[in-house]
């Protein structure tokens, strides 16, 4: 269609909360209605698959629940070429990834992390067979999944603190009693990608199953080392961006007892990038001492990446007595080491300034435990209700500065953290009328974060294990906080259900440290209340499914980095709010051999009053006090003409437009069938800092292309596949590595391979 003939509402932006969804909704519709309808009375296809969702601890129709949430399958991340946690803004709308080297920046609508330190607490949680996930160690392959849950908005009652932007649930595969069956693939590729995953599934008796899976690949560098100054004697360096990555992970399932079932899984992920490929920003002090061809690098010095994961969760449910009513228990145990081996400046020159080393051997620790319980009616009756409990101990090591590149031994802590929360939450959804339901959830979160003073002792970096207790404290910061949500859902008809809620989020606080002539300072926990309006459908006898909504957000007590003249040092404060209103627009269909599929958003975020001094145009190294009666420079520095008014300005990482979308056919060939399947996804441009500097915050829009060739037939499934296929060069993040700002990260090139799987 042309775009003159495009609906008239489409053209103006002051309709874009919503009526851009309406209106390519209604052209779907009109345009291509006929023709599906007419190919899915012709072929008999059968309609779309029930999509369900289990982040409220039940398993339910998304059709039918108030939730702005995006449910992808194992398939659906083949499909659209997920590959890991990063991929998913391609596939999902609202959400934005960006690198940042040790993490990743994960905001959705705007609202999550904007810092590159693991100590930062974020504001999308992400779980992982249900366990919490620190920020680290967020890259490895996502293999063998059952599904992947995106949800949007503060999950202020199941997930609790440090959900105001969302949170992302990783389901894996369970254990099951339907045979012995299984699938072995193996992958090839340019940049000499080789790898290969498997599963098994393996009934042991009447009442106990295992699974099996694992997942391996190794990969050049995207980037060509042109070195000529490395340490000789050193032996580490491995190029940067490369990958080397070994997973498992073994699952049991038993129901040793009528009503009993227990699940266990044991998860090692193992991984090597040879170091983060980052570069100078352009026009930063470091830009003209880099290497100026883009996936070049010329640094001087070693760098090493290399990641530990061993996770183990329990859970068990039992359906009391047989009575419907499900008490459920899961306990987590996690371990998370990484270590690493910066070159400060990414480049092969003398720093300009900063400080005197020209590299930093690192390295982080985590170790989270955690322990859940809930109470669960059944399904059937007008009040259905859940109630529960959570725990979370979480130690962790942070920035330990290293005084060799060996593996370490004996370590000096210089930030080491002891996170606990606690919390009680529940949830009642009762029958008002017939379609008519109202659901209220409330949770109290008390959380205690505490830094004990630093001091030597032995860390063994390969071996999962708690550092010894350190009974100093060097400071403490504990917030409550009492989140939930109030929802009213219509249940118009089969085909169509209408929602309204009110929804509050808190991210906890925490504190400054004591550092050299400064004291302690805390800072309180970020607000959200969410407003949202939704409306979801089945449509030509559920060949198409749709899910539209408009959210307003307020955004209160912001977490932000503010720089103190009187003291020369940065800290994090309450400042400020910020107002978040937007449109979020899904739709599947499916006729025939056809499959289309479409995602996008629409997201407005603006600041309110905010001033803050501009640390990003300070000269280096300023932490001179503010000039005043009495003190003239060289002894003091003026601030004034670096104060910043950020009024109006967009949340870092909050792009105004995302969107993907995808058309898929398949055609009988033979006794098989060949599905071809085109993708495009879009990330809208987006500030990387409050301050928003054109010349180094500003991350550029992006579309990406990719497609897939895939041949079925029996139990053999052979794919041909392409990422990036127009090569588009463009940045995924940027970083500070040690205490050097404005170093970037460029996404992938065009990448390009087979995958042969069978399945037994």
């Amino acid at each position: 269609m042309e775009l003159s003939r495009l609906p008239f509402c489409c053209y103006r932006s002051a309709w874009s909360l919503v009526l851009p969804g309406l209106c390519a909704l209604g052209w779907v519709h009109s345009a291509a209605a006929q023709q599906i309808a007419a190919s899915a009375a012709g072929a008999g296809n059968e309609p779309l698959q029930e999509v369900v969702v289990t982040a409220e601890r039940r398993t339910e129709n998304l059709q039918t629940t108030s939730i702005a949430a995006t449910v992808l399958s194992a398939d659906d991340l083949r499909q659209k070429g997920v590959v890991q946690l990063a991929d998913l803004q391609n596939a999902s709308p609202s959400l934005s990834i960006t690198a940042a080297g040790l993490t990743q920046n994960v905001n959705i609508r705007g609202i999550g992390l904007d810092s590159g330190s693991p100590s930062v607490v974020p504001g999308v949680a992400t779980y992982r067979d249900g366990l919490w996930q620190p920020p680290i160690l967020s890259t490895d392959t996502l293999y063998d999944i059952g599904s992947v849950e995106v949800l949007r908005g503060p999950q202020g009652t199941f997930v609790g603190s440090n959900s105001t932007g969302g949170a992302v649930f990783l389901n894996t595969r369970n254990p099951d009693f339907n045979g012995v069956h299984g699938n072995v693939e193996v992958l090839g590729g340019n940049y000499s990608d080789v790898g290969g995953n498997g599963t098994i599934n393996l009934p042991i008796s009447d009442a106990w199953a295992v699974r099996a899976a694992f997942d391996m690949e190794e990969r050049d560098s995207f980037f060509r080392d042109v070195t000529s100054q490395l340490t000789p004697s050193a032996g580490l360096f491995d190029h940067p961006g490369s990958q080397g990555e070994k997973n498992g992970r073994v699952s049991l399932l038993g129901k040793p007892l009528e009503d009993l079932e227990v699940l266990l899984k044991v998860e090692v992920n193992d991984k090597s990038t040879g170091g983060y490929a980052y570069k100078p920003v352009p026009g930063t002090e470091y830009a003209p001492y880099a290497e100026s061809a883009p996936f070049n690098l010329n640094y001087d010095h070693d760098t090493l990446n290399d990641e530990l994961g061993v996770r183990t969760s329990l859970k068990l449910d039992w359906n009391i007595n047989g009575s419907g009513y499900l008490l459920r228990s899961l306990t987590g145990d996690q371990f998370m080491r990484v270590h690493n081996v910066y070159d400060l400046d990414a480049t092969s020159s003398t720093l300009p300034s900063g400080p005197p080393a020209q590299w930093e051997n690192q390295a982080i620790i985590e170790r989270p435990l955690s322990q859940e319980f809930n109470l669960i009616s059944p399904d059937t009756g007008r009040l259905q209700w859940i109630l529960g409990a959570f725990y979370l101990h979480d130690i962790r090591v942070v920035d330990l500065s290293i005084n060799s590149q060996a593996i370490p031994q004996s370590i000096t802590l210089n930030d080491y953290q002891i996170i606990q929360t606690a919390a009680a939450f529940g949830q009642v959804s009762f029958q008002l009328a017939p379609g008519w339901q109202l659901q209220a959830g409330l949770r109290y979160t008390h959380d205690w974060n505490e830094v004990p003073n630093g001091k030597t002792v032995d860390v063994l970096l390969g071996i999962p294990g708690v550092p010894p207790s350190i009974s100093s404290v060097a400071g403490i910061e504990t917030d409550s906080a009492v989140t939930g949500k109030v929802a009213l859902n219509w249940t118009v008809n089969d085909s169509n259900f209408l929602y309204a809620f009110v929804a509050k989020g808190a991210k906890s606080g925490g504190f400054n440290a004591a550092g050299a002539g400064t004291l302690q300072t805390n800072f309180a926990p970020e607000e959200v209340w969410d407003y949202e309006l939704g409306w979801k459908t089945d449509l030509l006898d559920k060949h198409l499914r749709a899910s539209l909504g408009a959210f307003w957000n307020n955004y209160t007590d912001l977490q932000v980095a503010s720089f103190s003249p009187g003291t020369g040092t940065t800290s994090l404060i309450n400042a400020g709010k910020s107002t978040i209103k937007g449109s979020e627009l899904e739709f599947h269909a499916h006729a025939g051999g056809l499959a289309v599929d479409f995602g996008g958003a629409y997201v407005n975020s603006r600041l309110g009053a905010l001033t803050l001094i501009n640390t990003e145009a300070l000269p280096p190294n300023t932490n001179l006090p503010q000039c005043g009666a009495g003190m003239v420079p060289p002894s003091c520095f003026n601030y004034d003409p670096y104060n910043l008014s950020l009024s109006g300005s967009e949340n870092p990482y909050s792009p105004e437009w995302t969107f993907n979308a995808g058309v898929q056919y398949a055609l009988p060939v033979g006794s098989g069938t060949l599905t071809p399947r085109l993708n495009y996804s879009y990330v809208g441009a987006q500030w990387s800092t409050l301050f928003e500097l054109p010349a180094t915050d500003y991350l550029r829009s992006f579309g990406l292309w990719n497609a897939n060739l895939t041949y079925e037939k029996g139990d053999w499934r052979v794919q041909l596949y392409g990422q990036n296929l127009t090569n588009k060069l463009y940045v995924t993040g940027q970083s500070a590595a040690g205490s050097n700002p404005d170093n970037e990260f460029l996404g992938n090139p065009r990448q390009y391979g087979v995958r042969i799987s069978r399945s037994f």
